[in-house]
């Protein structure tokens, strides 16, 4: 019986084990690769900075170098970037690309920065307020009728 089993179970494995990379590689080609999802989420970035104006950006190649500088002009296929050190100007393909930063403190980081000041600004203002405060400086008044 167990003969039988292994048989069966071996059968099965010799089967489907040459299916497996075909079914693999058939589930790949109906998905994005995630290589064009990336360079996609690239291009928007770019995109929305140039029309935000915040053109100062931080890139990283796919080679490896990273580089600082301002976008100039964002295309269909490509950009132009200016670098901040040679001042001298690239165009770079959005696939050539591999992560955009922009430069600078986001907007949460302002406003929590803005916050702490405020907060700091208060607890002075009650620790002055609570050293100078004496309900009882010219005594208890007793009234007697």
């Amino acid at each position: 019986m167990k003969r039988k089993l292994w048989v069966l179970f071996l059968g099965f494995v010799l089967f489907l084990v040459p299916l497996a990379p075909m079914a693999a590689g058939q589930a790949k080609s109906e998905e994005p690769s995630k290589l064009d999802a990336q360079i996609a989420k690239i291009r928007a970035a770019i995109g929305k900075r140039v029309a935000d104006d915040k053109t100062r950006v931080e890139l990283k190649l796919r080679s490896g170098v990273e580089s600082k500088g301002r976008v100039n002009r964002a295309g269909s296929n490509d950009f132009t970037f200016t670098d901040e050190k040679s001042g001298q100007q690239m165009t770079f393909a959005y696939a050539d690309v591999e992560r955009v930063k922009g430069r600078g403190l986001s907007s949460g980081a302002k406003i929590g920065i803005i916050a702490g000041i405020v907060a700091a600004a208060a607890v002075v203002a009650i620790v002055i307020a609570s050293r100078n405060f004496d309900p009882f400086k010219n005594g208890i008044p007793i009234r007697l009728p």
